[in-house]
């Protein structure tokens, strides 16, 4: 048994493993008049994926165009269309990263600017206020990509190591970050004695 990742790759993947086999095997027929019609046998097979526009004359030529683009062009037979053109594309230089890495990509690169101007901030009672607003966004960061429990000991940790100072902080404390609804007291109504008679 052979893996996919031991196979060579597929040249249009959404034609599937069995689909690329097929054209595979049309290399091999010799005779060019049951090769031309293999051919066509395989283009309505390749037709069936999309019924609804199977006969429609664009679309078959672009089967066609397919057909030749999965042999890599090694295909001799008659198509009803022209070959289509041989391309070549050049490898455009890479981009390079400016903006720098992330640590922690799920809580964003602002979030390590704003910890970073929050530590010089001198007057203490501010700062606390701070860093505190600045883990509950950490928290919500985290849930947003995670959608399971997370630790406020954890969040704090980063925050710390973000800082890349000793802040001191309580890894105990708790981080609210959804508002609790106040619990609505339920109106019971009194059931009315009353009969509704309807006119005759």
């Amino acid at each position: 048994m052979k893996y996919n990742t031991e196979l060579k790759p597929l040249i249009i993947p959404e034609y599937g493993r069995h689909i690329h086999s097929m054209v595979d095997s049309l290399l091999s027929i010799s005779d060019s008049k049951k090769r031309n019609e293999q051919a066509n046998v395989l283009i309505n097979i390749m037709g069936n994926l999309n019924p609804h526009l199977r006969d429609v004359e664009e679309y078959r030529h672009k089967l066609w165009d397919h057909l030749f683009i999965m042999c890599n062009h090694k295909l001799d037979i008659e198509s009803p269309y022209p070959k289509p053109e041989i391309k070549k594309t050049e490898l455009k230089q890479r981009i390079n990263n400016t903006q720098g890495t992330v640590r922690n990509k799920h809580y964003g690169k602002l979030i390590i600017m704003l910890i970073k101007e929050a530590v010089k901030i001198e007057d203490t009672k501010l700062q606390t206020h701070a860093l505190e607003q600045i883990a509950k966004q950490m928290k919500r960061s985290y849930l947003n990509w995670n959608q399971t429990n997370v630790q406020d000991s954890q969040i704090w940790a980063d925050l710390e190591s973000f800082s890349d100072k000793d802040l001191n902080l309580d890894f105990n404390k708790i981080i609210p970050v959804f508002q609790q609804n106040p619990i609505r007291k339920k109106t019971f109504y009194k059931k009315s004695n009353r009969k509704n008679y309807q006119k005759k």
